[in-house]
């Protein structure tokens, strides 16, 4: 069994957050305005199925009344695809993306914000599948018409940054990663304030560096920001929570500090069969972490003498139990 990790992979925003579609007053294209905020609100809800047949419907809509090269067709294809890579489902969302990038190119100019969006999404789409000489470019053609259009201390600026710099740590790209994340990191602070969750997310991401160089003293406290950011802001129950519960037990983890592993694996669990369900994916990966954290430190018996001052074995027996 292999320890697994929360990547908190950096999509696109789900629609097209960079301007407000106004409600149209013929009947059908209204109809189709309905479909596209149904579906937007059933992709944030992780609802993506549903959130697909209804994008499709509107798709449908759209390129009838308004043609083929349409923005509001291309922002339909771009939300198709965005639903897709959350599915996984890379081939799909590909062509979908790139005409909804050759629209968006054509009709609104090459460096049109709404463009950095599409190519930050086809990007990452190519990044999974490691096709990274395809998505490299695409990164950076989006942080650069981003930081050229809003200058280079915006939120949205900051957002391209971390996505670059997320490609390159998965590339073991560390030296170029790492000052990405901190300039991110410090535009977020400032703009948005200390604690905002698109703080928290940067967080992450670099207290993940940390983690992958063994610089383990520099991200524990990361871990732990990120903790404390996000319990406040969306509880202690929030599968986000749940998130950086796992990454900061397994940073315990690597350095065999099982013992306090093993209480943030058994809370992430908790969580994830409240929130998600028994049968979620995410359930699945949080149970198979406490095990292994459980079986290792109840195996090596100078791994148990080492930590019994920190919890009582009947404590740590009782967090290993595997039912609910």
């Amino acid at each position: 069994m292999t320890l697994a990790f929360c990547l908190g992979l950096p999509l696109v925003q789900i629609s097209g957050t960079l301007h407000s579609q106004a409600v149209p007053t013929d009947s059908i294209l209204a109809i189709a305005h309905r479909l596209f905020d149904e579906a937007t609100l059933l992709a944030d809800q992780g609802l993506h199925d549903e959130a697909e047949t209804r994008l499709w419907q509107t798709l449908d809509i759209r390129e009838k009344a308004l043609g083929l090269d349409h923005p509001d067709v291309a922002l339909t294809l771009h939300n198709l695809g965005f639903i897709y890579n959350a599915q996984d489902r890379y081939e799909e969302a590909e062509p979908l993306l790139r005409r909804a990038l050759i629209i968006r190119e054509t009709v609104l100019g090459p460096q049109h914000l709404e463009v950095a969006l599409t190519l930050n999404s086809l990007a990452f789409t190519y990044g999974v599948q490691s096709r990274y000489d395809e998505a490299e470019p695409l990164y950076e053609r989006a942080l650069a018409i981003r930081e050229s259009t809003l200058g280079p201390a915006h939120p949205d600026v900051a957002f391209a940054m971390n996505n670059l710099a997320f490609f390159y740590a998965m590339q073991s790209r560390y030296d170029e990663a790492e000052p990405l994340y901190e300039r991110a990191l410090a535009i977020d602070e400032i703009v948005l304030g200390p604690n905002h969750l698109e703080v928290a997310h940067v967080l992450s991401n670099l207290g993940m560096l940390y983690d992958d160089l063994g610089r383990y003293a520099e991200a524990r406290p990361v871990y732990e920001r990120v903790l404390a950011i996000r319990e406040a802001v969306l509880g202690s129950s929030h599968p986000d929570v749940a998130n950086i519960l796992i990454n900061l037990a397994s940073l315990y983890h690597h350095q065999r500090r099982y013992a306090e592993a093993v209480p943030l694996y058994r809370r992430s669990l908790d969580i994830r069969r409240a929130e998600l369900g028994p049968e979620h994916s995410d359930t699945s990966l949080a149970l198979e972490n406490l095990i292994l954290a459980c079986e290792l430190l109840f195996a090596l018996p100078d791994v148990v003498q080492e930590q019994r001052s920190i919890t009582a074995p009947e404590s740590m027996a009782m967090l290993c139990r595997l039912s609910p």
